[in-house]
């Protein structure tokens, strides 16, 4: 049996996309890649059936004095994501997909954690890059590891299934931070 090897390079970045923007597909709940999105030319000497590129790019803004605001979004970089042709499949797609959401679950998890911060007008430029690293870098990175171990890169179906039903339900856990601009005001 052939495996079906994915890798996610992640990209944490700041003003890269705007809302019009055609090469990336933002996350929302009602859109699921399809297979048209990954337009990355394919790395024939890789090993890998498929290469997601996600990033999660942030701008904020500043009064100086009272407010902080935040705009980030999750992004699957079609230019940058491809496949090996023949070898795509729905349970491949599926699989690429869970990583975008996981992605997404981590973006949640940032607002979470700026919202919980104590921003103040000397800090909140460290304090920001300091989160979005941490979270982004380490447990975002951590947790994508775990899932294509745990699902032997799609092979084992039943982990599969478990990690769509764990990830579909971190979603609805913290839907309260689903909002793509935040706004906190300085201590």
């Amino acid at each position: 049996m052939r495996v079906i090897l994915f890798l996610c390079s992640l990209v944490v970045c700041s003003n890269l996309f705007s809302q019009e923007d055609t090469s990336s597909v933002k996350w929302t709940s009602e859109y699921n890649l399809s297979w048209d999105d990954f337009q990355g030319e394919e790395v024939v000497e890789l090993n890998l059936s498929a290469l997601s590129k996600i990033a999660i790019p942030y701008t904020f803004t500043s009064d100086g004095e009272v407010d902080l605001t935040i705009e980030l979004s999750t992004r699957f970089i079609k230019n940058d994501s491809w496949y090996k042709k023949g070898e795509e499949n729905n349970v491949l797609l599926g699989h690429e997909q869970l990583h975008f959401d996981i992605a997404e679950i981590h973006r949640r998890l940032i607002v979470k954690a700026i919202l919980a911060a104590q921003f103040s007008v000397e800090n909140y430029e460290s304090e920001l890059k300091e989160i979005v690293n941490r979270i982004w870098k380490e447990d975002y990175r951590e947790m994508q590891d775990l899932y294509d171990a745990e699902t032997n890169y799609a092979r084992m179906f039943q982990a599969q299934i478990n990690w769509n039903k764990l990830v579909a339900d971190k979603l609805v856990e913290l839907n309260e931070y689903n909002d793509t601009e935040i706004t906190v005001t300085f201590e």
